[in-house]
């Protein structure tokens, strides 16, 4: 992905464009890593018992399979 965000959003390939590029890149995307770990860790304290874990999973699956819904219906 960084790689993309060079090419396309880097208007000269000069250091400085590489830089501004990167800590943009690079600030946008800890808060975001950071708050997919914190709820990673709080939602493994919800999934403790069966019962749950397999209600997660059936209903990710379930979003999952809907997503694909527009890419597969003509």
């Amino acid at each position: 992905m960084a790689l993309t965000a060079l090419t396309v959003y880097s208007s000269s390939q000069t250091l400085g464009a590489v830089t501004l590029v990167a800590l943009v890149f690079g600030t946008i995307n800890l808060p975001c890593v950071s708050l997919w770990t914190v709820l990673g860790q709080q939602i493994r304290r919800f999934l403790t018992s069966s019962r749950r874990l397999v209600a997660f999973n059936v209903s990710m699956a379930a979003l999952l399979v809907m997503s694909l819904y527009p890419v597969l219906a003509p």
